[in-house]
């Protein structure tokens, strides 16, 4: 998947713009279908045009990221770019919300249609490889319906069944005008099933590496998978599964994966390839200068600034003043004179997706959740994370915590410092549902209305335009 080279034969292929434009597509797709698909060289390149898609600057390269940080509050939009949707005041005709559900139904209905590709044309190819390609394309559609119903729909647990509104589910490739391209809001609990339907497929058939270590870090893996479904389980209340996926990366089940010595060994060049990260994606040319890098809108244009609150000790005292990750990860901007994530600092930098960090405070959390005390292994993994980046204060015990809650309190506020700036905060959130509160506004000093758990404004817009195309099929979120 390196950059976006070699998939022009798959973009004849992989055109739509988004789920509701597959009534755009004219018969003779199926005949670029079988050009496409005509050679094992040609399907691999449609695959890597799946991951493109994933790695469009709308998408997972920034926006999908950066939304769900923006929309948390331990970064302020300094340049007001992220206005309406920072202050929870955005109309559903919202451009950047628009854009995102767009990049994300795109990679949704390129994988579609790569998974039906390979199928019809299965004879051309091994039949190990064309299943290998086919997970592939099942683990970018499960990634893409997972970041579209986390930033689209209320969280799992905001109805007792999961039964409220979700997004579209897309498991099927349109290549006429067919009215049933424009599908209802299926509820969250089956969009979650999709996910995990998808993961598990994925899971049993993508293989352990690929031929190259770049390959391994950009492309679906089995490691990839299983630590995408301990995420998936956590976010569901599903402990049992969170905690055996996170354990089956944490025991080698499918690779070798480790903490970096330092905190900042993760990030910069030369730096994603090691054996902490499990997948990212990569920089892709031109993408920079459109604002559209997590590098421009953290270090370089400066739109998000780091909040007080995040750097306070009175506000964030689990974030101590010695500690690697404020030393390594944060600094003053020399030309702005604000605090910024030093995550991001070079144009080519990479989005890092899943990382090991991540997998071992998942199988604390659900390690913690599964016991009435203090669990033994949640302590263990929770201070691999915390001793990496932890200089003068003392390593947790298991006398550390006089309760389960105790524990978790810990381990969620680890979760928030190691995982700043990635995309994961207003998810934490929001299926922890805990309020938004102290959130500051563009100018650091005014603060925006505290937003309570299940809020209208928490989660954004159906697109209107997206709405109107599917003929009243699509329904709004309340408060829009």
């Amino acid at each position: 998947m390196k950059k976006t080279h070699g998939w022009l034969l798959a973009l004849m292929f992989l055109a739509t713009a988004c789920h509701d434009n597959v009534t755009d597509i004219n018969p003779e797709n199926r005949i670029n279908a079988g050009l496409v698909f005509s050679s094992p060289e040609k399907m691999n390149q449609a695959v890597l045009g799946c991951y493109n898609s994933l790695q469009a600057g709308d998408m997972l390269q920034a926006r999908a990221l950066v939304l769900a940080d923006v929309m948390g509050e331990d970064v302020v939009n300094r340049s007001n770019n992220f206005g309406a949707l920072a202050r929870y005041d955005a109309l559903s005709s919202n451009a950047m919300a628009a854009r995102t559900w767009q990049a994300g139904y795109k990679a949704i209905a390129d994988a579609n249609r790569v998974i039906d590709g390979i199928r019809n044309n299965a004879d051309k190819t091994i039949p190990v490889q064309a299943e290998r390609w086919i997970a592939e394309a099942k683990f970018v559609r499960a990634v893409a319906h997972f970041y579209l119903v986390n930033l689209y729909a209320q969280s799992y647990g905001f109805t007792t069944d999961a039964s409220h509104p979700g997004i579209p589910i897309m498991t099927q490739a349109f290549y006429s005008n067919d009215p049933a391209a424009n599908k209802p809001r299926s509820p969250v609990k089956q969009v979650y099933d999709q996910i995990i339907t998808d993961l598990k497929d994925a899971l049993d058939t993508l293989p352990t590496n690929h031929a190259t270590t770049y390959m391994d870090k950009t492309r679906a893996t089995k490691a990839a998978a299983a630590a995408m479904l301990s995420r998936v389980y956590l976010y569901k209340y599903d402990y049992t599964n969170a905690k055996a996926m996170a354990w089956a990366v944490i025991n080698k089940d499918y690779g070798d994966f480790i903490l970096n010595v330092q905190p900042s060994m993760t990030y910069g060049a030369n730096n994603y390839l090691t054996k902490e990260s499990i997948f990212s994606i990569p920089s892709k040319a031109g993408d920079f200068e459109a604002g559209y890098t997590l590098t421009a809108n953290y270090t370089t244009n400066v739109d998000l600034g780091i909040s007080p609150d995040f750097l306070s000790s009175a506000t964030n005292p689990w974030l101590a003043a010695d500690d690697k990750r404020r030393t390594q990860l944060i600094g003053l901007h020399a030309g702005q004179q604000v605090m910024v994530s030093l995550k991001y600092r070079d144009v080519a930098d990479w989005a890092p997706i899943i990382r090991y960090a991540e997998v071992l405070l998942n199988f604390a959390e659900a390690a913690a959740h599964l016991s009435t005390t203090a669990d033994a292994d949640a302590v263990v993994r929770l201070n691999e994370v915390r001793n990496r980046s932890r200089v003068s204060g003392q390593s947790y015990t298991n006398g550390s915590f006089a309760t389960q809650a105790l524990l978790l309190d810990a381990i969620l506020a680890e979760r928030r410092i190691e995982l700043a700036f990635e995309g994961h905060r207003l998810f934490d959130l929001n299926r922890l549902k805990r309020s938004i509160q102290n959130k500051r506004d563009f100018d650091y000093n005014t603060f925006v209305t505290t937003q309570a758990y299940g809020a209208d404004k928490r989660i954004l817009p159906i697109p209107l335009a997206e709405m109107e195309k599917s003929g009243g099929v699509l329904e709004k979120n309340p408060g829009y």
